[in-house]
């Protein structure tokens, strides 16, 4: 882990202790306790933290708070690292355990522009798999005022609506199969027949029939 990754670390870990209420004060000995990776001189220095009494130099005793800089680099950090659990929880399907370390890896390659695809693909998802709020991006506000959503389950089309599929959700790994061996995979077209009483839909030249549930699993891209 390198020392950028190390302060994007102890900065998710901070936000964590706050919550989402940056005005907020930690003591040193708490700061300590969860972000060990990097000294807290070192992210007084590069003005990220600081004491909540405006003194500079921060005593066993003191108590510190996030900068305005330090807010925005620890949103950041806590935004990719829940997108990239959701990433691997609903499409990849993980574990816990190995979402977790694979979220940890990923969020510090993750760019904006590859943030917001994440995003997007995902639905701009609020909350990660624990429940925890995921900050919303400029992407997500954007979303919200033009009632945009990029991709959403086949049960979401109209009939007739065409779209392309984006990727299965089937945790059960024999609905999985079934699926893809219609040849429902990612990337085909894909068309909503009908929503009653069964889903019907066509990919290239074939035509099927699900039932709800299986064609909630279907996440396709509009349009």
């Amino acid at each position: 882990m390198n020392n950028d990754e190390r302060i994007e670390e102890a900065l998710e870990k901070l936000w964590v202790c706050l919550e989402g209420e940056p005005s907020l004060c930690l003591s040193r000995e708490k700061i300590l306790a969860h972000a060990p990776e990097i000294s807290l001189e070192h992210l007084l220095r590069h003005g990220l933290v600081e004491e909540a009494g405006g003194v500079v130099r921060l005593t066993a005793a003191g108590v510190v708070r996030l900068t305005a800089a330090g807010t925005s680099e620890a949103r950041l950090a806590i935004r990719r690292h829940r997108l990239s659990e959701r990433l691997f929880h609903d499409i990849i399907e993980t574990d816990r355990e190995d979402m977790e370390e694979a979220a940890c890896q990923v969020e510090h390659i993750v760019k904006k522009g590859i943030e917001e695809e994440i995003c997007r693909l995902l639905g701009h998802p609020e909350t990660c798999p624990h429940g925890k709020p995921i900050p919303p991006g400029d992407c997500c506000h954007k979303a919200r005022e033009t009632g945009e959503r990029y991709v959403v389950p086949l049960t979401n089309l109209k009939q007739g609506e065409k779209g392309v599929i984006a990727y299965i959700k089937a945790g059960d790994s024999k609905k999985l199969q079934k699926i893809m061996a219609m040849g429902v995979l990612p990337g085909n077209a894909i068309v909503l027949d009908d929503n009653f009483p069964s889903f019907v839909f066509s990919v290239g030249y074939s035509q099927y029939a699900v039932d709800a549930d299986m064609a909630e699993s279907i996440i396709v891209k509009r349009g």
